[in-house]
This record gives structure tokens, sequence and C-alpha cells, in this order.
């Protein structure tokens, strides 16, 4: 066999900026995404050769986010689905309106944007093609967000198998990763919840209206600060399943991530469903809506879901000093975004002023990442002779390494950022 190599640019014993270099004489990429932290955006380690293809797993910024940037000097085919480059444009251009409301100089231009289009192929699941002259590749339903793959690269006889972000179980809005990929010979994985199990879905969907509608029936607003891509849509979905008797509003780049998401019926587990739900729902379409939305008590959903901006700060302004109303938390809070700080402290710091939130501050674990057992279920299913891990925090990924070797009896290495680890030993 070849030598081939891994190197991880980003994401690695951290949950952002993905982008993991192989390398197997010819250089293919998974992700290259951003973190974004309260102070600045960080990105993964600069590429220092040519590239034979990029492969993108999803949409999400920490996978996506700085793929327009290496189109600043170079020109190359990537390889993503059609859902996850009409969500992933949507960021993109949303990143340079706010690059440009900030002041700041972004990293590329629309030109960019226009070029990594241009050079990417949508490729749907199951469908096998050759990607550069000795490797090909294969995507697989990883059932994270809309149009979320698994990559699956097959060279010299050997499987590469990258899960980018995974989840076994079903959601409302997902069937769940199709784990169906063959033979796996190397594997990297995500680990962010490599230390823990989530509650039964089921359990969470009713706390969570529970407390909806406790904070309605007092009086107060509840809201909803939710990802755009993937959580916006399915609290809606939820909200309209339990009937919750408020008003429900929709707010903020979740509107135009339910576009997309309802043009691409057939990634979806019920589509009608979730355009009856999306309907039902008060689209907000300009500040009188929002206005209107904190007249009487509602339901609000809005971007963003760690508090980093969006219309959300707005609504906060509003209500942070009403006792009825709450904050209820829907998604994975990274260490230092205001989101992290609200759920450990109640304390937040918006247009450069520190509130104190005097009403409820919750969060429901509505993952859509693998727990450590959907992970453990994975691996032994693929059983791989190598396992890789990434996209976790430090203390998570030993955890999960340590949970690897006890439950399956495999030594995994955490991958380190700039250090290059051969495949086979």
């Amino acid at each position: 066999m070849v030598s081939a190599y891994l190197t991880g640019l980003g994401g690695c014993q951290e949950v952002g900026r993905s982008s993991f270099l192989l390398d197997s004489g010819e250089k293919i990429l998974f992700d290259n995404g951003v973190k974004l932290t309260p102070k600045e955006t960080e990105y993964p380690m600069p590429i220092k050769t040519n590239l034979d293809a990029v492969v993108i797993s999803h949409a999400h910024l920490d996978h996506s986010g700085n793929l327009p940037h290496l189109f600043v000097e170079s020109n190359f085919l990537c390889y993503m689905t059609q859902p996850t480059l009409e969500i992933a444009k949507i960021l993109w251009f949303d990143t340079l309106k706010i690059a440009g409301l900030e002041g700041m100089q972004p990293e590329w231009t629309e030109e960019e944007i226009k070029k990594t289009e241009k050079y990417t192929f949508p490729t749907a699941y199951g469908r096998g093609l050759d990607i550069t002259k000795n490797s090909s590749l294969e995507f697989f339903d990883a059932g994270h967000i809309i149009g979320s793959a698994m990559a699956k690269l097959c060279f010299d006889g050997k499987t590469f198998l990258y899960t980018g972000d995974f989840k076994k179980e079903e959601t409302r809005l997902f069937k769940g990763a199709n784990l169906k990929v063959g033979n796996v010979d190397y594997l990297l994985i995500e680990s962010t919840y490599g230390d823990r199990n989530h509650p039964p879905r089921k359990e969470t969907e009713k706390l969570f209206v529970e407390e909806v509608q406790d904070t309605i029936d007092r009086g107060g607003w509840a809201l909803v600060p939710a990802f755009a891509v993937g959580r916006s849509q399915e609290i809606i979905d939820i909200l309209n399943e339990y009937k919750i008797n408020a008003p429900i509003y929709l707010d903020g780049m979740g509107q135009k991530a339910a576009r997309v998401t309802l043009a691409f019926p057939q990634y979806l587990k019920d589509p009608k469903f979730l355009r009856k739900a999306l309907n039902n729902a008060v689209w907000v379409r300009r500040e009188s809506f929002r206005k209107k939305a904190l007249k009487q008590p509602s339901v609000i959903v809005t971007t963003a879901g760690m508090l980093q901006g969006g219309p959300a700060m707005s609504y906060l302004k509003e209500i942070y000093k009403d006792e009825n109303s709450a904050v209820l938390l829907t998604g994975y809070q990274v260490e230092g975004t205001p989101g992290r700080k609200l759920m450990e402290t109640k304390g937040i710091t918006v247009d450069g002023e520190g509130l104190e939130v005097r009403g409820k501050v919750e969060k429901f674990d509505f993952s859509a990442h693998a727990s450590q057992q959907e992970m453990l279920e994975s691996i032994k299913k693929w059983s791989p002779e190598k396992v890789f891990l990434v996209h976790g925090d430090k203390d998570v990924t030993v955890v999960f390494k340590d949970k690897i070797k006890e439950e399956l009896g495999l030594e995994a290495t955490i991958l380190e950022r700039g250090k290059k680890v051969p495949l086979q030993d």
C-alpha cells in the first residue's frame, strides 16, 4: 500500500473550524470551516499544497465557512450535496453582510462564492464517483441536517470514512444516518458528545413544550434561540405537533433555511407535516412584526442559536427584566459564546451593556449529533482498523478514547492540530 497520512488543520480537540487533509499521494481535503468566538473568527491552518479535491460534509459554518477563501488563489473540484451548497451559500453571503456591517475586511468576496459554486460538483447519496485518478467517493446520509453526508473514500484497495457531524437515531425531521456504508478500514469520527448520552427525544420534546406553555400561561414570552439550519425548522415542527396555544413567530435566517429545506422534500422524513407547521407560523418579515410579537405572550423562534448576534438579541433586550418570560436554549453552546455564558450565569452582554435575565434560562438537548452510545454502536458496526477522533472538546475526546478501548478493544488516536499521522502503522 502507498503511504497515506492524515493531518488535522482544525477541529482537533475543539468544536469548530473542522478541516482535515488526507494525503495518499493525492491531496484530498475534508471540510474547511471557521470557529466563531466573541472576540474573533478562528480559521484552520493554511494549506501549503495543491489540492486534488475538497469534500464538504455539510453546510454549517464550522465545516464550510472558510471554503470560499480557498478559491482566492487556486481552483479545484469540490464535492457536496445540492442542499449543502444551497444552505452554505446563504451562510457565506450572510458572512459578507455581517463583515460589511462591522466594517471588517472579509477573507474572501462575492467573486469567490461564485467560483466555489462554479467548481462544485453536487453529489447525491449512494452515487459512487471517481474524484481523482486513484480515489473514488460515495456519500451516505449523515442524519445531521439537510444534505449532511458521511464521506467514504476508496483508494489503493482501502476505505476511509469521514463521518462529519452525524446522528444515528432518527429525529423529527430526519431518518437518521445510513450506517450501511460497507467495509471501513480507517474512520475519522466526530466526538462532540463522546462523554455522554442524550435523553430520549420524545421526553425532551414534552419537557420543552411544557415549559413553553407554562411560560405563555403565566403571561411571559418564550424566546427560543435556535440554529438557522435544521433546529429552527425542527422547533417549529414540534410546537405545531403539540398544538401550543399561542402565536408562534419565526425570525432570522431560519426563514431562508426553511425555504431551501422545503425545496428538497426527498431529504426529509415528513415534508408535508413540516410544510404545514411552517405555514402555521408567523414569518417575521419586517420590524413591525417584531413589535407585534411583543404585544402579547408568544413563542419566538429566532437566530442565533448561541446568541452570537441575530434578532434574538433585540428580543432579549425587551424581555430580560420580565420574570414570567423564559429563554429556552435548544442547541450546543460552545465554550466562550454568549449562549454558554447566559446558561451558566444568567448574564449576557447586548450592545455593550451587561444584562441579567430575570426569567428562566433553560437548555434542552435537541442535539443533532450522535451520543456516546450511538457512536460506539456505529464504530462496532463498521469495525475499522484505525479510529481517529476529532470535533470534540479536549477532555471529551480523552473520555471517548478510553471508552472505545474499554467497550470495543480498539486504540483510537486523538488528532492534534498540525500533526501528520500515518493511516497505517
